[in-house]
């Protein structure tokens, strides 16, 4: 599980990031980031119900993702918020390692990692 201090949690920072933050994309992941004034990064996971109208699939790609970054936030640059939505597709089901190569892959774009 993702450490308590890398979540992003509280709407109101998923609105500054929302409405400051860039954007990168991937063929299957899009990330918008902002600089936060902390000593730490925190990430949030955004899966819209146009992505799938079923949640057990939405939380299935949330648990994928997290376990991903979790392995991962070592590797990530501090000081920044970022949330991590996947794109609607045709495609609704994903591989980890398809899915783990498009997170490190706009992580690399947004100079992240």
């Amino acid at each position: 599980m993702l450490p308590v201090e890398n979540r992003l949690l509280e709407a109101k920072d998923f609105e500054l990031v929302y409405r400051f933050g860039g954007s990168f994309s991937s063929e299957d992941i899009f990330l918008k980031i902002r600089e936060n004034n902390l000593k730490k990064t925190r990430i949030g996971f955004s899966i819209g119900i146009k992505f799938s109208p079923k949640a057990v699939v939405r939380n299935r790609i949330k648990r994928q993702l997290r376990e991903i970054v979790r392995k991962e936030i070592k590797n990530i640059k501090k000081g920044y918020d970022a949330v991590i939505s996947v794109k609607k597709k045709t495609k609704k089901e994903f591989s980890s390692q398809e899915l783990k190569n498009s997170l490190l892959e706009v992580l690399k774009k947004a100079k992240l990692i």
